[in-house]
């Protein structure tokens, strides 16, 4: 599996997903929609903090994920009903 972890997400998550056998991408920054959409392509877990906005098209179009962490206060930042289909 492959995870993609945005904004920073600390590096302890980091090594506890590669420990665990997966596959982490880590990018530092948010992603607008077309570009995060984008980037999922073969990706399983996503990970976020604040900044990055998880609508109902990224959903959409990366029915492949199987999971999305927020590395936050809150979820706000994720379409939940959406997510939770």
């Amino acid at each position: 599996m492959k995870a993609l972890l945005l904004e920073k997400v600390h590096d302890v998550a980091v090594e506890a997903l590669r420990s665990a056998g997966l596959e982490v991408e880590t990018v530092g920054t948010a992603l607008k929609e077309s570009e995060l959409s984008a980037k999922l392509k073969g990706v399983e877990i996503l990970g976020i903090r604040s900044k990055t906005q998880v609508t109902d098209k990224v959903l959409q179009e990366n029915p492949q994920l199987v999971a999305v962490g927020a590395f936050c206060i809150g979820t706000n930042q994720v379409a939940l009903e959406p997510a939770a289909r």
